[in-house]
């Protein structure tokens, strides 16, 4: 599926930052098949140009996702279930684990950091989407929740696997248990957003956060500090030092080690993508 067919998502590179924008304002950017398939289509294209660092994942307007679509939860009401749509979904990264081969989970298999931009409200399955980035920000007064045991529902899509790797067991249990309406202070301070900034500047300071990786963290590294995150985290600690160890000897011989010393060498930040000249 190419970009210009999207409907439902937004995409657009710029400065190597690949920007996803949930893009159904009218609907406060609910969540729904279609706009599932194009967001898998959205990351695969992110992943697989060589000009993207970073995917920074946002909402149209003043929302970032409110959840599942009231119709789609219709459905689900009158069908005793979830509705699969059968739709052409790009493939897998080769060397993906069994457990990131679901549609939510797709985030964690890919080389680029997922960070999300949490603009506005931010509940059920636009909580999950946040979940599975890798660093999420938020704007200040932005209102979070999961709202499943409000619905009568588990933690959906692994929800609890991953959120008490975000923010620690008690603290998940807390937002999970009591179905939490945080605050943007109060997701910083149970771990679950990294920064915030004011709503004005909002959009710019999440960019420039985004770019600054972009720009100056080896995408070779990025790529295998995910794999380290998420798959060598899980093994024993003996097998995740030597494939730790491995992947520095592989690395060392690499064009972003070198790039990595000159920069060092010469006391300056190294650039990975990007002219630094011209965009100085």
């Amino acid at each position: 599926m190419k970009t210009s067919e999207f409907e439902n998502v937004g995409y657009e590179v710029r400065d190597h930052v690949a920007v996803v924008t949930l893009n159904r304002p009218d609907r406060r950017n609910a969540w729904d098949g279609a706009m599932a398939v194009e967001y898998r289509w959205a990351l695969h294209h992110a992943d697989t140009d060589p000009q993207v660092g970073v995917v920074l994942l946002t909402g149209a307007g003043d929302m970032f996702c409110v959840g599942a679509d009231a119709g789609t939860l219709s459905d689900v009401d009158r069908t005793g279930g979830y509705v699969r749509a059968r739709a052409e979904l790009p493939p897998y990264p080769a060397d993906a684990p069994a457990g990131m081969r679901h549609n939510h989970t797709y985030p964690l298999a890919l080389s680029v950091p997922v960070i999300a931009a949490i603009n506005g409200p931010c509940a059920g399955a636009g909580f999950v989407l946040a979940c599975f980035a890798d660093i999420r920000l938020a704007a200040d007064n932005t209102k979070i929740t999961p709202s499943f045991a409000g619905l009568g529902l588990p933690a959906e899509y692994g929800i609890g696997w991953i959120l008490p790797r975000i923010c620690g067991t008690q603290n998940a249990a807390e937002i999970l248990m009591t179905n939490a309406v945080m605050t943007t202070a109060e997701a910083k301070e149970l771990g679950f957003v990294r920064r915030s900034y004011p709503r004005e500047t909002f959009p710019e300071c999440a960019f420039e956060y985004a770019r600054g990786i972009a720009r100056h963290s080896s995408p070779a590294s990025l790529a295998a500090i995910k794999r380290q995150l998420y798959v060598d985290a899980e093994a024993d600690l003996d097998q995740a030092y030597l494939s730790s160890v491995s992947a520095m000897n592989a690395m060392v011989a690499g064009p972003d080690f070198r790039t990595g010393l000159r920069a060092m060498r010469a006391k300056q930040r190294p650039w990975f993508l990007g002219d630094p000249a011209a965009e100085a």
